[in-house]
């Protein structure tokens, strides 16, 4: 499937939280993730392997690799490492679903 088509779904939702868990993809390896902000309030999410710490909100001069912030009861897709591990920065987390597309 084309990244720019419509995102479909290619495997089951999961909660992530704080503590870290794996969001298997789909066979042949899904790279697109459709992520939403459970929470009212701006929090963040990292991934990485099974070792990957809690998110740290960048500050000036000190960038915080493989994190993203996102408004809270947001919705948006990316394209991440395949069969990553995430982790949210606070308990209320995000719903993950991994497919392909936009």
């Amino acid at each position: 499937m084309a990244i720019d088509a419509t995102f479909q779904p290619q495997g089951p939702t999961v909660l992530v939280g704080t503590t870290a868990v794996q969001v298997p993809g789909a066979a042949g390896g899904s790279t697109s993730y459709r992520i939403r902000n459970i929470s009212a309030s701006v929090q963040y999410f990292s991934w990485g392997t099974a070792s990957v710490g809690a998110p740290v909100a960048p500050v000036a001069g000190t960038p915080s690799a493989n994190t993203i912030g996102m408004l809270g009861g947001s919705v948006e897709t990316f394209c991440i490492s395949s069969n990553p591990f995430l982790i949210a920065g606070t308990a209320t987390g995000f719903e993950v679903t991994p497919g392909e597309g936009v």
